[in-house]
């Protein structure tokens, strides 16, 4: 009796085993891909991470590598709609002789239990920005990383307040890579910080000659024009425009002010003055100039308020305002 209970047990345990195998061989499925992974010339890449992806499958996601000769193969999927992915960073990337990686590549595929069609890949390889934006043709034979490190160390300078420095680093770049020409803008910018601002024109004309509708380069030229006293009508346009944009900087609108003030409209000034002190309350200059206004108008509570508000923002850019401020200041009654 208790061996024919045995021998039931034991069928019944194996019965549901079997069962149990043959629900999981369902649920994971029998489903075979395979591929290759190439670059841009067709050459195989290793060590490239391919990932499958199915929400809807009971293990909804498989991940293999290619081998030396770029293939791979992946199974256990079951029918459906899968996403494949291959992805080449990091150490793959340096076996494959591209440190900068390689651009990730993804599409479905629709995938039975019978033979599927190969999924192949053509990576491309990830080139250095001033490649993508140059072109491989001006950037040949130059060390694209050692130019990048020049420009961050001319641009270091040039936050540093150095601008010989910046300017000295910016040329030097464009000796090796003249269809650089944007830096010539961030010369014209070191020299117009210099108040040198016969050489910053020159630098934003040669940087206008290769982008021309370049609006702010324009704007930037039009300010050295104003500051050097050989504005036009149409860097007048120019600066109005950009005052009354949206994105107006500080010197716009305060250059706008100083027009408005040396054709007597003193409200006018005021008005340009004040937008300049609400884009940026800790500069002195336009805070000096309603100071001023208010002087003109015979304001003079007004006048010595703002004298204060220039000295107390303590603005180093603004040394000849805070200065003129005090000694204005201390000779009122």
């Amino acid at each position: 009796m208790s061996l024919r209970l045995q021998h039931i047990i034991s069928c019944t345990f194996g019965l549901a085993l079997s069962f149990a195998i043959a629900g999981s061989a369902a649920g994971q499925g029998q489903g075979r891909v395979v591929g290759e992974v190439t670059d841009e010339d067709g050459n195989p890449l290793a060590g490239v991470q391919i990932t499958a992806t199915n929400p809807n499958a009971n293990l909804s996601e498989f991940i293999t590598t290619t081998g030396n000769d770029g293939n791979f193969a992946i199974i256990g999927l079951v029918s459906g709609q899968w996403m494949f992915r291959a992805d080449c960073v990091g150490a793959c990337a340096e076996r494959n002789g591209s440190p900068r990686g390689y651009g990730p590549s993804e599409g479905p595929s629709n995938i039975t239990q019978t033979r599927n069609a190969p999924i192949d890949f053509a990576l491309a390889r990830i080139r250095h920005p001033l490649a993508q934006m140059l072109g491989d043709e001006a950037v040949a034979g130059l060390d694209l990383d050692a130019i990048d490190a020049r420009i961050q160390a001319a641009d270091a300078a040039f936050n540093g307040g150095n601008y010989q420095d910046s300017i000295a680093g910016y040329e030097a770049v464009l000796g090796q890579l003249p269809a650089l020409s944007n830096l010539h803008f961030n010369i014209g910018n070191a020299y117009a910080q210099m108040q040198e601002h016969e050489a910053a024109i020159a630098a934003y004309d040669r940087a206008l000659a290769d982008d021309p509708q370049n609006q702010t380069v324009q704007v930037a030229r039009a300010r050295a024009r104003l500051a050097s006293g050989t504005a036009d009508a149409t860097d007048q346009q120019v600066l109005e425009q950009a005052a009354t944009s949206l994105s107006a900087s500080r010197e716009d609108l305060y250059n706008q002010g100083e027009q408005a003030f040396s054709q007597g409209d003193v409200d006018g000034a005021a008005q340009w003055y004040e937008r300049a002190n609400m884009v940026d309350p800790s500069w002195a200059k336009p805070l000096f100039k309603l100071a001023l206004v208010a002087l003109n108008k015979g304001d003079m509570d007004t006048a010595k308020e703002y004298f204060q508000r220039t000295i107390d923002a303590d603005d180093p850019t603004s040394a000849a305002e805070t200065a003129q401020a005090q000694a204005t200041l201390n000779a009122l009654p």
